[in-house]
């Protein structure tokens, strides 16, 4: 395997990692509590929420601004990777990174609440690859890394995503392993 590759498409990558990372911790900035309104604005389909009081306005919207503004450094600095055009990309595919990293999220919620699975429940493999999933899909129609890079990367966020809920688990911070 060719390490500068796979390190060029995880640094392609970091906006979504930062989107779908960010909303835990902008929970924890007291600035931003007027805009821990859910998403869903607590409507139902049925007896069950949308989403659920979790899925905030400051994740989603704190997330894609995080996103675009990694996205923005990223192409000051393209010369560090001549695998992604930076140049040729529009400013803000960054946002939009991070739009479908969390969009893709959102989906995968609203199907667990579906199928009656507890707001941190598993739902493995979608709970580890719903963002990355999401971000391909939402930028497919700006730019597409080809095939090898999507299935890379979708592969690589699951692993990343199971270990770190796997830790999460061990330092007490998730209730469930995976």
């Amino acid at each position: 395997m060719d390490w500068t590759y796979l390190l060029q498409l995880v640094w392609y990558f970091l906006p979504v990692y930062v989107a779908n990372g960010s909303p835990p911790l902008l929970a924890k900035l007291p600035l931003l509590d007027r805009w821990n309104a859910p998403v869903d604005l607590g409507r139902r389909c049925g007896k069950q929420r949308l989403l659920g009081d979790h899925k905030t306005w400051r994740g989603l919207l704190g997330g894609v601004l995080l996103a675009g503004l990694v996205f923005l450094a990223q192409q000051h600095y393209a010369s560090i990777t001549p695998l992604i055009p930076y140049g040729s990309l529009p400013w803000w595919l960054g946002f939009l990174l991070g739009f479908g990293a969390l969009l893709g999220d959102l989906v995968k919620s609203f199907l667990k609440r579906r199928i009656t699975i507890k707001p941190g429940g598993n739902w493995a493999p979608f709970d580890q690859i719903d963002y990355a999933v999401g971000a391909f899909l939402v930028t497919l129609p700006v730019y597409w890394p080809g095939l090898p890079a999507t299935l890379y990367l979708v592969v690589l966020s699951g692993a990343v995503s199971a270990a770190a809920h796997y830790l999460g688990y061990h330092l007490k911070v998730n209730e469930e392993r995976f």
